[in-house]
């Protein structure tokens, strides 16, 4: 396929993407599948290739057949050991946020 695409459904690529590819949700890149193009997701596992930037807002999986040509960036990021990475890697550990202040209001209770 030639073009980008912008998903806000699970995305399950078995076949060839030319263009960036923006999901909101998961990217599941099979054995058989390659991306041609930068990445931006909510969630990705990877077992094929991809040529370009990968940016995940949550957990990527590269894995033991990925072959990745690019940076990556993601919290969690998982790499199996026999996976292939020719890139910078950017696994990013967010802390939750503490809320510490009061609310606003006292709640009711009924």
């Amino acid at each position: 396929m030639h073009g980008g695409m912008d998903v806000s459904v699970p995305l399950y690529v078995y076949g060839t993407i030319y263009g960036e590819v923006k999901a909101n949700a998961l990217v599941y890149l099979g054995d058989t599948g390659s991306i041609v193009g930068n990445v931006h997701a909510a969630r990705m596992v990877v077992y094929g290739q991809v040529q370009g930037e990968i940016i995940v807002s949550g957990e990527a999986k590269m894995m033991n057949s990925a072959n990745i040509t690019g940076n990556i960036s993601a919290s969690p990021l998982v790499i199996d050991k026999n996976a292939r990475i020719d890139g910078q890697v950017n696994a990013v550990h967010q802390q939750p946020a503490v809320d510490n202040t009061e609310p606003a209001q006292s709640p009711r209770w009924i």
